[in-house]
């Protein structure tokens, strides 16, 4: 595949009905970016940036900004993640706030920060894809403020696993009230992920469908599970993020990641988008 210099190289493919997303990416050299504070990202060259566009388009753009000179500008704006009304005393599941980064030259960035999970990027909005992240979301809004034009697609890099160089999406689910065949209830989904490769990133988004989780003791309906390991992560009826950071670990055709939900309650619901960053 043909990339340029200095840009991300993308690979976007739905594979089957599974609902799985793969993404190739390399690593850019921005000198101005702060790679430092970064977590995962999305880039995109644009053409159409004057001086002019640069100085003024973006006024009213962000919701704040952050120190910047005149080659570039870094602001933020909160994204809420799905259909939901902006909940002040929730802000930390239902808004994400993107960081963005303008270059006069043209180079536009999304990203999240180093400390934030990676799964806040996944879209929980009525209709969209896996591919419809909300970094794309960002970069699309930030273009169309600009009246600017991306040379080319929107690629990715992960800062926070810099040696890694694919992004697996894989989105499941475990409907409220489930039951098998022979009328059981069912209280533990199982799934596997073929990322051939070295795996040094796990991050989830679940998102749970129930009423209360005070009677728990661990105030989680759902249990998340990875490798047959202890649980790394669980959700009551709103969202819940998390990353896993892997000690590298070579999978081949041979090895899949299981990954497992185990409910707590059987009348509780959940979804979930998975994020397996990885590399060769």
């Amino acid at each position: 595949m043909k990339t340029e210099k200095n840009v991300f190289a993308s690979l976007l493919a739905a594979v089957c009905a599974a609902a799985f997303l793969n993404i190739l990416f390399a690593l850019p050299a921005q000198a101005a970016f702060p790679q430092e504070q970064a977590g995962i990202a999305a880039y995109v060259k644009l053409t159409g940036v004057s001086q002019t566009t640069f100085d003024t388009a973006l006024d009213d753009f962000f919701d704040s900004t952050e120190p910047s000179d005149n080659t570039y500008m870094i602001g933020v704006k909160g994204y809420l993640v799905d259909d939901q009304p902006y909940d002040p005393y929730n802000y930390q599941y239902n808004k994400t706030d993107i960081h963005f980064y303008l270059g006069v030259d043209g180079w536009l960035a999304a990203y999240l920060l180093k400390d934030d999970p990676a799964a806040k990027i996944v879209n929980w909005r009525p209709g969209a894809e896996l591919k419809n992240t909300l970094l794309e979301v960002a970069l699309e809004d930030a273009i169309a403020k600009l009246g600017a034009a991306p040379t080319g697609e929107i690629k990715y890099h992960d800062f926070s696993a810099p040696a890694s160089s694919k992004m697996t999406l894989v989105k499941e689910s475990s409907p409220a009230n489930d039951q098998d065949s022979e009328g059981n209830p069912i209280y533990h989904n199982e799934f596997s992920a073929m990322v051939k490769g070295t795996l040094s990133r796990f991050s989830w988004s679940m998102k749970g469908v129930a009423t209360s989780c005070g009677d728990l003791i661990y105030g989680s309906i759902f249990e998340l599970f990875i490798e047959g390991g202890d649980p790394i992560g669980g959700v009551c009826s709103k969202f819940g993020y998390g990353d896993y950071f892997y000690a590298p670990e070579k999978f081949n055709d041979q090895k899949s990641h299981i990954v497992s939900i185990k409910k707590r309650v059987y009348e509780g619901g959940v979804s979930g988008v998975f994020i397996f960053i990885y590399g060769n």
